[in-house]
């Protein structure tokens, strides 16, 4: 064995390069998405503070679109309950990262949670939600098909009558990248979805625990939410690889 060779430290990744970026310890303002062939993507820490007018058409639709009392799943530095604060609007942004949260909490978010949806309804089972937001390809945590439905069954014990869901997803069948084709015909193999990504974060010594993702077509999706209590009620597709995705309830 190479004595040399060590692997990375399993931790909170992504919070301690939210941390790094926000405190100012230089950090390379860089952190990594590696998937589960290897395949590295890096990462600008700093998108997860940009302003309102920085974002992109697509998540200022999608900001647009809030009304209500706001749950922000994923919600990272806090970039979409400050904005939606801004507006006048009521939000709890929820983490399952304590660098987030400690984050969000330190911008200025007044309401923060860390844990997952599941662990909050348990934690305020009175508490009802008008808009659940799932910006930044955040659809992606709907993770696939059984775990989608029972994350939508748990949304829909905490809904407001009329409630939506409203986020963004990876367009997974927008590439000619022959590494994510391999990667697709895989997963196909292995009976997961296509866009099914198994994934952690790297920053520096830090790795996370490996998790899966959700990039699907909005067709895909609509498979996924069938039969969870919701439906896909508006998509909206710009020319990049990210569309706007909103489910009402059936």
């Amino acid at each position: 064995m190479d004595q040399l060779h060590e692997p990375p430290v399993i931790g909170d990744a992504f919070g301690a390069a939210l941390l790094d970026e926000f405190f100012g310890t230089p950090s390379g303002d860089l952190h990594f998405v590696e998937r589960s062939d290897g395949y590295l993507n890096a990462m600008s820490t700093s998108v997860y503070f940009e302003e309102v007018d920085s974002w992109s058409a697509i998540d200022r639709e999608c900001l647009e679109r809030l009304d209500g009392r706001i749950l922000d799943v994923g919600a990272g530095a806090g970039r979409v309950s400050l904005a939606a604060r801004r507006r006048g609007l009521d939000v709890v942004a929820l983490d399952t990262s304590p660098g987030a949260v400690e984050v969000c909490r330190a911008r200025g978010v007044a309401d923060v949670f860390g844990g997952t949806v599941e662990a909050l309804a348990t934690d305020r089972p009175t508490q009802r939600f008008d808009t659940f937001v799932l910006m930044g390809n955040n659809i992606g945590l709907l993770v696939g098909p059984e775990e989608a439905r029972s994350l939508l069954a748990t949304m829909s014990t905490m809904a407001a009558p009329g409630a939506r869901v409203i986020g963004t997803a990876g367009h997974i069948y927008k590439t000619d990248n022959p590494d994510h084709l391999s990667y697709h015909d895989r997963n196909r193999a292995l009976g997961r979805m296509a866009g099914q990504l198994r994934l952690r974060t790297r920053y520096r010594s830090l790795a996370s625990e490996w998790f899966d993702y959700l990039f699907a077509s909005p067709e895909e999706l609509a498979d996924v939410v069938d039969g969870a209590g919701w439906r896909v009620s508006d998509v909206v597709e710009d020319e990049g690889y990210v569309y706007l995705v909103e489910l009402k309830p059936e």
